[in-house]
């Protein structure tokens, strides 16, 4: 039925476009390659997102997460809310990701923190440092989607084997730094919202 509002049954339908996977039911006849051609992912991709299946291992009824498209884009005004929708995505299509909350903004945003990699060498990365550089939350959002993919897909990233990388080197990237910041700046925060007025006194 249409009726021109967003609502509760719209968001279910547009969310998996909005998160980069969807839930699937094994049906019969079912094999990881159909399922891989039918969303036009990867075998590969599938059996990250579930690290418990076997491709051999299938059966009608079984419930699977199949990641098929990107999560996160560069062409918004990048907030808050966002970023956590692309985090927890990401976390669900690449469960060898660790998030981790190191503290919270003065608007009681959290901070969050990913890892990726296993290795000795420890390398940190943050972005949106100051409000007005959200710009570098996205960049630094799509730099741990791209990196997620190549290393699924055994392949490179800047030159570097994403594998090599990964076993080598932890890294560690704090996406959004000022939280609050941002969602003023790209209008996240309403005018006459209480969080706003906070927010301009802190910034006096």
């Amino acid at each position: 039925m249409q009726h021109g509002e967003v609502n509760s049954d719209t968001w279910d339908r547009l969310f998996p476009y909005l998160n980069g996977y969807t839930s699937y039911t094994i049906l019969n006849g079912d094999s990881l390659f159909s399922i891989a051609l039918k969303f036009q992912t990867s075998i590969s991709r599938i059996l990250y997102a579930n690290p418990d299946i076997k491709s051999t291992k299938i059966y009608p009824g079984q419930k699977i997460i199949v990641p098929f498209i990107s999560v996160v884009p560069t062409d918004v005004r990048y907030t808050y809310d966002l970023l956590k929708m692309n985090l927890f995505a990401l976390k669900r299509i690449y469960p060898f990701l660790e998030i981790q909350t190191i503290g919270k903004s003065i608007l009681n945003k959290n901070l969050y923190v990913v890892r990726i990699g296993k290795g000795q060498k420890e390398v940190f990365y943050n972005a949106s440092f100051h409000a007005n550089e959200w710009i570098t939350t996205p960049v630094l959002m799509k730099f741990i989607e791209n990196y997620c993919l190549s290393y699924v897909n055994g392949s490179d990233i800047y030159g570097y084997q994403s594998a090599n990388l990964f076993n080598s080197v932890s890294l560690y990237l704090l996406p959004m730094v000022n939280p609050d910041g941002v969602d003023l700046v790209t209008g996240a925060l309403s005018a006459n919202s209480n969080a706003y007025v906070n927010a301009k006194q802190i910034s006096r």
